[in-house]
């Protein structure tokens, strides 16, 4: 049997991250059975990355035979919030944009083939788009899909779309043509894409004779679609590019340099 999967990387590797990935704050301990049925892995596979992430500290077996989050994880909590904070100038600007539009304003990178949300500023409004800090969406739909594509080199983006629409069962023409849309106008809106109901528009983080990030992220703001008028539209395309500007200057989180 292979020690690789489908695309290259190594199996044992994967198979550990979705026994880590089982775990979520609202289920930090879980029996063995939990996870098998969490992660569609055998029950002796389980158990053998069990005992091997309990080694490195990072679960930890219980006499009760349940298994939980290890205590090697608080340093990587912590390393990864020093890698991945926005910068307070940043953050208080993206809360301004939310403050003035009225929507939630998110920062977005790409993660492979799905879009991670970095940092986030809420409505004010009780009617609210919801994403937070960690979030992975996917890229075969909405607004900052489009612009995160559009910022990929040519050649690059035809093999991603390829490999988005595979995994997501979509339309590749639809992801090319809302890419090259979002790469003409510089901006991109679109409505009830993710969910009924729900808009976005995002715009890229501009660079422009700076030292630009690795990953180049997008600012975006979603919300109720009764709220993305064609009247509103110019102005927010206005506002979160300004606000964009400010940030390339502010500062984005550490580990996107």
């Amino acid at each position: 049997m292979s020690a690789t999967t489908d695309g290259g990387g190594i199996r044992a590797v994967n198979r550990a991250w979705q026994v880590l990935r089982a775990f979520t704050p609202e289920r930090m301990s879980l029996t063995l059975t939990d996870l098998v049925r969490e992660t569609g892995l055998p029950r002796t596979t389980v158990l053998r990355l069990v005992e091997t992430l309990a080694g490195e500290g990072l679960v930890e077996s219980g006499a009760d035979g349940r298994v939980r989050v290890g205590t090697s994880l608080i340093a990587f909590a912590a390393f990864a919030e020093t890698a991945w904070t926005v910068p307070p100038a940043s953050l208080a600007r993206m809360r301004a944009l939310a403050a003035e539009t009225g929507e939630t304003v998110s920062l977005y990178v790409r993660q492979g083939t799905r879009r991670v949300v970095v940092g986030q500023a809420p409505s004010p409004n009780s009617l609210r788009h919801v994403v937070e800090p960690g979030d992975s969406l996917t890229m075969s739909v909405g607004s900052a899909s489009y612009v995160l594509l559009s910022l990929e080199p040519p050649e690059e983006r035809d093999v991603l779309v390829t490999r988005i629409a595979a995994e997501c069962g979509s339309d590749p023409e639809a992801l090319r043509a809302g890419a090259r849309a979002a790469a003409e106008r510089g901006w991109c809106v679109t409505h009830g894409e993710r969910e009924p109901g729900n808009s976005g528009l995002a715009v890229p983080v501009p660079f422009p004779g700076g030292a630009a990030p690795a990953r180049p992220p997008v600012l975006a703001v979603g919300g109720p679609t009764v709220r993305f008028t064609e009247e509103k539209i110019p102005g927010f395309v206005h506002a979160v590019r300004r606000c964009a500007e400010d940030i390339a200057r502010t500062g984005l989180p550490p580990a996107l340099y």
